[in-house]
């Protein structure tokens, strides 16, 4: 007999890829004791945060500051602080270079941020 599966997560989450800047600073990026930023793309994300994979492990419990370029280029990007709930080696072991998969939740995102965000999954989610 299958297990139901209970979602736990409050807010839905789509497989949506959006440019990302995540700004690190002091010891947040285990082994690098200055300020670091990382270019990357988000691998799915909710109103309540994003996952994405990056080639350095962050702190759990580590505070970033995050620049999500979800609107056209020409448009600021969504600024917000984030949480690091959780980090995961991802590749095979011995094989090079290590990327993690990283869970980071959304602190303090206004509004109307949250509104954009909700309908951007929505409509992605209707697509599927």
């Amino acid at each position: 007999m299958a297990k139901e599966v209970r979602e736990r997560r409050k807010y839905p989450r789509a497989s949506l890829k959006y440019k990302i800047n995540i700004i690190c600073e002091g010891t947040v990026v285990s082994g690098r004791p200055k300020d670091y930023i990382f270019h990357a793309y988000t691998e799915n994300l909710s109103e309540g945060g994003i996952r994405v994979i990056l080639e350095k492990e962050l702190s759990k419990a580590s505070i970033v500051r995050l620049e999500l370029f979800i609107t056209s280029k020409k448009t600021a990007p969504i600024v917000s602080d984030g949480l690091v709930i959780w980090t995961k080696k991802v590749n095979p072991d011995g094989t090079k270079p290590d990327l993690f998969n990283t869970g980071i939740q959304f602190i303090g995102l206004g509004e109307i941020e949250q509104k954009i965000i909700r309908g951007v999954v929505q409509h992605c989610l209707q697509q599927e």
